[in-house]
């Protein structure tokens, strides 16, 4: 399985594009070849939580995997997209290449000269939709645990606030359950930092 950090890293990152290649991701372009490997290698990659193989491209955009649909997959992703810093290829081995998108968030920018130096001005930013983002399932697991405790922390204080718990059983759920959030939202940070504020 590939490193599920570099997975993270990858979502996380904002990836600045020029407006040649920033192009293949506008909605003007869906019908695209281009459009449609970046949007196949996001969701192959997701199911995969990891790099995919030219064939599982081509059998996701044409349904068959004929060395003529492969080679142009491999020429648009050659000639346009690793070009633009937006599909990275990886080498296995001599007969296994995998690609990988190498960023799920795009922003668009032009480079301005002036007699300063150069600057770069971004503008809109692209986001591939959240379903086809390689999140490892932990990550929700632990999400919903978190939410679990912060009800059941909300609950309790409630309950105890109406009289229906003692001082004492209170004192000792809220040090337990406070305990067991800390601990999730220290695991979520350490393994996923960053990736929280952006599914929410």
């Amino acid at each position: 399985m590939f490193e599920e950090n570099n997975l993270i890293e990858r979502i996380i990152q904002i990836k600045n594009l020029k407006e040649n290649c920033f192009k293949y991701l506008d909605e003007s372009s869906k019908d695209l070849l281009t459009h449609k490997i970046i949007f196949s290698i996001a969701k192959l990659s997701s199911e995969k939580m990891g790099p995919v193989k030219i064939a599982e491209i081509s059998k996701d955009i044409f349904g068959e995997d004929e060395k003529s649909k492969k080679d142009l997959i491999r020429l648009g992703i050659e000639k346009s997209l690793s070009k633009c810093g937006m599909v990275e290829k990886l080498q296995y081995a001599t007969n296994d290449v995998r690609y990988l998108l190498t960023a799920y968030r795009f922003q668009r920018v032009k480079e301005i000269e002036s007699f300063r130096g150069d600057r770069v001005e971004s503008f809109n930013t692209f986001e591939i939709p959240k379903s086809s983002w390689p999140i490892p399932d932990e990550f929700y697991k632990l999400l919903s645990k978190k939410f679990g405790y912060d009800e059941a922390l909300k609950k309790i204080n409630a309950d105890f606030d109406h009289g229906v718990i003692p001082r004492g059983e209170y004192e000792d759920l809220i040090r337990e359950y406070s305990q067991n959030l800390t601990q999730i939202q220290n695991k979520i940070h350490s393994k996923f930092e960053g990736l929280e504020d952006l599914v929410n």
